[in-house]
């Protein structure tokens, strides 16, 4: 009951409250385009690869293999700009989510309000990491 008082009674928190269920919201959208565009591509199932990329440590796992390695198994084509987005939405999500949780108290309405400012700098940088293959010009049906 304290919480909900406090978000009417500070415009500030209610306001990075609403943007962050906006983010978390936006994420189960982008995940779930997401799964469906990788599915598609490597002729798999949507909801296993939804399951997978919808757990923290089957997305960190995933963007390890694809981005980092870069060793995952071949596609039926290469992925385009919407689904490289949605990647680095997803991934800033989760990135701005640990971070939260090293560099914030314990306190929820501290994580509430610092959310939505890591996740635009997390956002920055995890679409550096996942567009720099598309920037370069080479088009690599593998990723």
């Amino acid at each position: 009951m304290q919480f909900g008082l406090s978000l009417i009674e500070t415009p500030l928190l209610g306001v990075a409250f609403a943007l962050t269920v906006l983010i978390l919201l936006g994420n189960l959208v982008a995940l779930g385009y997401w799964a469906r565009a990788e599915a598609t591509a490597q002729d798999g199932s949507t909801f296993r690869t939804f399951l997978m990329l919808a757990s923290g440590y089957g997305l960190v796992y995933y963007l390890w293999v694809r981005y980092v390695r870069n060793d995952w198994a071949a596609r039926t084509r290469s992925a385009d700009r919407r689904e490289r987005l949605v990647t680095a939405y997803s991934a800033s999500v989760l990135l701005a989510f640990v971070v939260g949780a090293l560099v914030t108290p314990p306190d929820p309405v501290a994580q509430v309000l610092s959310f939505p400012v890591l996740f635009a700098g997390s956002f920055v940088l995890s679409s550096l990491l996942v567009m720099r293959d598309s920037l370069d010009g080479s088009s690599d049906p593998a990723v």
